[in-house]
């Protein structure tokens, strides 16, 4: 579920993230993504430095999308660049509800409602910082409808009861428009930007 909403979400945006879907497995439900790599291989580990400086609009969006879905497990096996390829961030199943015990969801999502990712792997690897306004605003223009579209997909499916779906649109809600305070937050940890133009609200 957490991969398939954050996958949802990241797609709306317009993020590169590989397009996929719950598919149903016997009696239960998994997810399935499309592959990324060459000749049906697992793509090599990211070079964050290279990445970020070969391809700072998706390093950029990869950030924000992060900030967003509250992923706190972005590292170089779930985010792979080949320059014949592109770029690609999966795996988010630690994002949203994470690792929540059953049950505990609303619960969770209420104590991640107002943590930052803070230390994120691709943040001091950032040369500019002109790619977030645009990024934020993509993520802004993604309406109430269209969030729950994606969650209440997972109701249909018997994953989340409509307690835990109105909860995580909710959530999503509220962190897609604190993304520029996120941002702002970190500062700090972009060390290898000298000028900001982004203000809390994502305008410059």
């Amino acid at each position: 579920m957490n991969d398939y909403v954050a996958t949802a979400v990241g797609m709306a945006m317009g993020a590169p993230v590989p397009p996929g879907t719950l598919v149903k497995l016997g009696s239960d439900w998994g997810y399935l993504s499309l592959g990324f790599g060459e000749h049906g291989k697992r793509p090599p580990p990211a070079e964050f430095d290279e990445l970020a400086v070969e391809r700072p609009w998706e390093a950029t969006g990869v950030l924000v999308l992060d900030q967003w879905i509250a992923n706190f497990d972005r590292h170089d096996g779930n985010l792979a660049y080949m320059p014949t390829l592109g770029v690609a961030a999966f795996d988010h199943d630690q994002s949203l509800f994470g690792a929540c015990p059953p049950g505990e969801g609303v619960e969770s999502l209420g104590g991640s409602l107002h943590r930052r990712v803070s230390s994120h792997e691709l943040a001091p690897h950032l040369k500019t910082s002109e790619h977030f306004e645009p990024w934020i605003t993509r993520a802004k223009s993604i309406t109430r409808p269209e969030l729950q579209r994606a969650v209440w997909t997972c109701v249909d499916a018997e994953l989340l009861s409509r307690l835990e779906a109105e909860a995580l649109v909710d959530f999503l809600q509220y962190r897609q428009n604190n993304i520029g305070q996120f941002i702002e937050d970190s500062y700090s940890e972009f060390t290898g930007i000298t000028a900001w133009t982004l203000d809390a609200d994502g305008g410059e």
